[in-house]
């Protein structure tokens, strides 16, 4: 088969939305079909922290319907995602468990730092500027009915992102009930917002000119849709001093006018603080992400931008944000890669597991910030409590793991269960000496060592250093950690130095 009929299915704050694909490499991903079906997913879970059993038993009826357009479009292959409206209720899990039982469907929900990416991934995907709006300085502001994500990009790349819970649908819902009493509703809501945007922009915007102001989700496509044919007018409202229902232009669907409103002032204060007046609304939605996602891992379609290097870049800030000795942090990555790359064979590891080794050395030592004492108990509580934009909860519970004992002995299997299962136990413990045997030949953070070599050759893993200065101390580490590295990994590595007198 060429292509493929791919079903999307996201189970949003305020609504179900099937959208169907055709996804094949000579077209790309053209959509088919799409149908909705407004929820109040969301005001349930952030009003009550429950999804109620009448709403569940909607979504599930809602899902079967989906389930027979899907069948009358030749959908092969399909998925159903849920985001923070699923992922926040306390009975999450119950609600995903009655979806398996009225519908047979498998739901997955997305943690934040999943959800954003993949947004990022459609947006590259489906906007033709791309690269040209994050070469010249953009935030993209993804709206979601939760939180809002603001990622700040120049000159190509992602220097910054954060969450914050400033949500359309949760600003909603803590709000309204002082509609009513307040005087002016709109500046209610301007204050609410005011203290977590402004400090998001004073920490993060430094010399970063903002060119372009890219909106994305919640009620942004809505908004895109009405802009299309009544620019001037939605223009008028963005900028105007008062935004009220009353002001909301008659195109604009009335179950989407109330979450418009503050859409609208977040995307207001963020233009006051940058300065910046140009608006891009783009139309994507989850759906679209999932289906860029299942085009990439299907038929290898994908963007040209390089998101690996977005992932890397916000670690690489997390790090700066603590204080890490980045020429520290350069030298143990280089060995670590060096030595991951050269011993394939042996780990069976792929490109995945090798970021996460990558992320696990640029964060090794961001507990050093709060006490050299205990920094690597440090470590793992600050990446646990960190979201990292494109790896999920698991993967940010492996590196934590892998940094936690970077110097201790790694636990049994018994000890870690309930966090891992045993293939993933596994590649965590492989990383894990990986970097125990790197970060030893700068063990000091003196850099002496600026250059090093890995061969691998008769079952001999050879680690050069190319220094003048005294190493004692690093080979005695080395000799110590190369038990472990033996243990895990089936071969003794043995470090040599070589005194060229190059620098």
């Amino acid at each position: 088969m060429a292509g493929h009929i791919y079903g999307a299915i996201n189970i949003g704050s305020s609504e179900l939305t099937l959208k169907i694909f055709e996804v094949s490499k000579k077209n790309g991903i053209q959509m088919l079909n799409h149908v909705r079906r407004k929820f109040s997913i969301g005001a349930e879970t952030y009003s009550t922290g429950f999804i109620s059993y009448r709403t569940t038993n909607e979504i599930c009826q809602t899902l079967i319907d989906f389930d027979r357009i899907m069948e009358e479009f030749g959908v092969d292959a399909s998925d159903i995602y849920g985001t923070s409206g699923v992922r926040e209720a306390e009975n999450m899990l119950m609600l995903i468990d009655q979806i398996k039982i009225q519908t047979g469907f498998t739901a997955r929900i997305l943690t934040n730092s999943e959800a954003r990416f993949l947004n990022y991934k459609a947006l590259a995907c489906n906007e033709p500027r791309f690269e040209t709006l994050i070469d010249e300085g953009s935030v993209v502001v993804d709206i979601g009915a939760g939180s809002v994500q603001l990622s700040v990009f120049d000159k190509g790349e992602l220097h910054v992102t954060q969450n914050l819970k400033l949500g359309a649908s949760r600003i909603q819902e803590l709000l309204q009930v002082m509609e009513d009493e307040a005087y002016d509703y709109t500046e209610l809501i301007d204050e609410y917002i005011e203290k977590d945007v402004e400090g998001f922009f004073k920490k993060n915007l430094e010399d970063t000119e903002i060119n372009h102001i890219i909106a994305i989700g919640g009620m942004v496509p809505d908004a895109y849709y009405y802009m299309k044919e009544q620019k001037n007018e939605f223009d008028g409202l963005l900028h105007s001093k008062y935004v009220t229902k009353a002001k909301i232009p008659p195109g604009i669907p009335k179950h989407s006018a109330k979450l418009l409103i503050p859409t609208m002032l977040i995307l207001r204060k963020i233009s006051r603080y940058t300065g910046c007046e140009n608006f891009i609304l783009s139309p994507i939605d989850l759906c679209d992400s999932m289906a860029a996602e299942f085009a990439e891992k299907r038929l290898k379609l994908s963007s040209t931008h390089d998101f690996t290097k977005d992932i890397l870049t916000a670690a690489r800030s997390l790090a700066k944000k603590y204080q890490v000795d980045m020429e520290h942090v350069e030298t143990v990555e280089s060995l670590a890669l060096d030595i991951f790359d050269k011993i394939k064979k042996l780990h069976g590891l792929g490109k995945r597991e090798r970021l996460l080794l990558q992320i696990g050395v640029i964060l090794h030592s961001v507990g050093a910030f709060i006490s050299d004492t205990n920094s690597r108990e440090n470590s793992y509580h600050i990446v646990m409590t960190t979201e990292i934009i494109g790896i999920s909860d698991r993967e940010r519970r492996m590196v934590a793991n892998l940094i936690r004992y970077n110097d201790n002995r790694f636990p049994d299997y018994l000890e870690l269960s309930d966090d891992f299962t045993r293939d993933q136990y596994i590649t965590v413990v492989k990383l894990n000496a990986i970097l125990k045997t790197a970060n030893v030949l700068d063990k000091s953070n003196r850099h002496k060592i600026k250059k090093v070599g890995v061969t691998l050759e008769d079952g001999v893993l050879t680690v050069t250093a190319d220094t003048m200065a005294d190493i004692t101390l690093e080979k005695g580490l080395f000799h110590s950690k190369a038990d472990v590295f033996e243990e895990i990994l089936g071969i003794r590595p043995k470090l040599v130095q070589k005194k060229s007198g190059r620098r």
